[in-house]
């Protein structure tokens, strides 16, 4: 009775439960046997805050998920209730990365920030006050991670001396989200179809209206990307078309996009995000959305504060010298992510250029477009008859500016030294055949017309074919694919679009009559996330959706479409003739990245 009182006289919880730790380390000298759903048999019709003492006494044995789940940061812990389903509510209102600005805040250092650490974040909100699992969790927001991932990344957390703040500052989100109405449906983005998000066509147009370089196809690439996760809350890796043997490019020229990044770009890239929300019928919504930074008022947490940083200094740094991010972290006290997530909220201007580096970005051309209109440069070359140097005289504007700006415009030059039909003409239609369909090298081709390397990839540039990075999938290996596609079932030949096509097609027929892709991936002994990616792939691939996830109570099942390409796998797969996997496969690879892709479970 003396104890019970001694428990009972305190006014705060968690110091009741501090004294009640002491009867129960007696009771159980191990207390992390004890479970918070064993609590419920240690008495009839406990009182809440009584059972909230009992798990305030426990909170120093539960692992960081269980903190989470019960809340006991808070002056009140709780259980779930049996009927809770806040987890899967909340899903539509948390994007499957990790709001930017928010996730700097988390991170001490920037591996965490780059890679898992978004992803876990947005599961970790899922669980608490909620009876959701981790693997459930990962699943409802699109399973680009899983629960070991999430599990080690809130482990890691827990480690660190701010942990309580960081519980505080999750469940203040997650009270924020549950009680007010989010203006971006997530669940919904996470749905759409983005295979033609921001063309070809439209970034060389953006680029023309803002006076900024194109680039070499990369630049274009990872801009899509990265406009791909502004508007769906996903990883740039789960856009369509993503090869995971380009993660590694993308990481680098990602980690250059902030500093390529202007106020001009960024607010063309918006406009163009609002064109394809429209165009997918949702108009109500904002391009992006982030939570009230409030909530994190008072909280010292592991990452820096992105409010500390003079910004108009961060733009003046960037903008001097080489290696600008690392640079600009170092004389500002923080990290390269926090740098880099500073300029995709708040770009830097484009610093003044002396006429050489202008003209390799574009900008003299943005310059002489605005002097000279199509109409004008149309009536002095063609009805006037004015060569390019006396136009470049009248203008002021350079024939070597003139020359790229006609093209551009569609006007025709005569023959003279800036035409190249005297080194012989490329037809477009013949170049994207062999270049981009058939994937034979720009070195291959200028052999068999007799011309330089450089000269055939003039004309790549003339003709608008963006130039593939180094490393791509060898000819000799897209011909072959290419003549296995035209054998196999017809239903199968849009999946064929890389050396792993194969082993996408086994994996997903194997996969069929498991109730989830979590046990699926456990059978074949790979990662959820990625057995989760090959079947996307092979669903943006085919274009049309091969499973029905599964959700509480109902297991995983195949669409008809589906039940039409596992079975047509399985055929094929069987048939000597066309089990094409171990030559399409693993046999096009060097054998040390055969060897890698076998133990990490890796492949298209």
């Amino acid at each position: 009775m003396t104890f019970t009182l001694s428990v009972l006289a305190h006014r705060d919880i968690h110091r009741s439960g501090s004294a009640m730790r002491e009867l129960l380390l007696a009771m159980h000298p191990d207390l992390h046997q004890v479970t918070a759903t064993s609590i419920d048999s240690w008495g009839r019709g406990l009182s809440p805050v009584l059972k909230a003492v009992h798990l305030a006494a426990l909170a120093p044995s539960f692992t960081p998920l269980e903190q989470l789940r019960f809340r006991t940061i808070t002056a009140l812990p709780s259980c779930p209730s049996t009927a809770s389903r806040a987890g899967g509510q909340r899903a539509r209102k948390i994007p499957s990365t990790f709001w930017p600005s928010w996730a700097m805040r988390f991170s001490a250092s920037p591996e965490g920030f780059h890679n898992v650490l978004p992803m876990a974040l947005s599961a970790s909100l899922l669980v608490i006050n909620s009876w959701v699992r981790l693997d459930a969790a990962a699943e409802l927001l699109g399973s680009h991670t899983d629960g070991p991932a999430v599990g080690r990344i809130q482990h890691k957390l827990g480690q660190d001396p701010r942990w309580p703040d960081v519980q505080t500052a999750l469940i203040r989100l997650t009270n924020y989200l549950d009680a007010h109405d989010i203006p971006i449906d997530y669940s919904r983005r996470r749905r759409l179809d983005y295979t033609c998000l921001l063309p070809h066509e439209r970034w060389l147009e953006i680029c023309r209206s803002i006076g900024t370089q194109p680039g070499n196809g990369r630049r274009e690439w990872v801009v899509r990307r990265r406009l791909f996760q502004r508007i769906s809350g996903l990883p740039a890796q789960a856009s369509p078309g993503f090869d995971e043997d380009e993660e590694a490019h993308f990481r680098v020229e990602a980690a250059r996009f902030p500093v390529f990044l202007t106020p001009e770009l960024a607010e063309a890239l918006n406009d163009e995000a609002r064109a394809f929300l429209l165009a997918q019928h949702i108009r109500n919504e904002p391009v992006v959305w982030q939570p009230p930074a409030r909530l994190l008022d008072g909280l010292d947490l592991p990452g820096p504060d992105p409010t500390t940083i003079d910004i108009p200094h961060l733009h003046c740094l960037i903008r001097q010298g080489k290696h600008p991010v690392r640079r600009t972290a170092q004389t500002l006290g923080t990290s390269t992510p926090v740098v880099r997530g500073i300029l995709e909220e708040n770009p830097a201007p484009a610093a003044a250029l002396t006429e050489a580096a202008a003209r390799s970005t574009g900008r003299v051309r943005y310059a002489a477009r605005q002097q000279l209109s199509r109409s004008d440069f149309d009536r002095l070359y063609q009805s006037e008859h004015l060569s390019l140097a006396r136009i470049a005289e009248l203008t002021g504007i350079s024939r070597t500016v003139l020359t790229p700006l006609a093209h551009e415009y569609g006007i025709p030059l005569r023959d003279g030294p800036q035409d190249y039909t005297r080194r012989g003409t490329v037809e477009r239609d013949w170049l994207h055949e062999q270049y981009v369909v058939r994937r034979r090298t720009l070195a291959d081709l200028a052999r068999e017309r007799g011309m330089s390397h450089a000269h055939m990839e003039r004309w790549a540039h003339r003709h608008n074919i963006p130039i593939r990075p180094r490393g791509g999938v060898s000819h000799d290996s897209a011909l072959r694919l290419a003549e296995q596609a035209d054998h196999a079932p017809a239903i199968l030949r849009k999946a064929l679009t890389s050396p792993y096509a194969w082993q996408r097609l086994e994996r997903f027929a194997a996969a069929a009559p498991h109730p989830s892709l979590y046990q699926a991936a456990r059978v074949r002994r790979i990662t959820p996330a990625a057995l989760m990616k090959q079947i996307q792939r092979l669903e943006n691939d085919l274009g049309q959706q091969l499973l029905e996830r599964a959700e509480r109570g109902h297991p995983m099942k195949l669409t008809a479409f589906g039940q039409k390409v596992a079975a047509a796998a399985r055929e094929a797969l069987a048939d000597p003739d066309q089990n094409c996997f171990a030559q399409a496969g693993e046999g096009l690879l060097p054998s040390r990245q055969r060897e890698r892709r076998v133990i990490t479970g890796e492949g298209g």
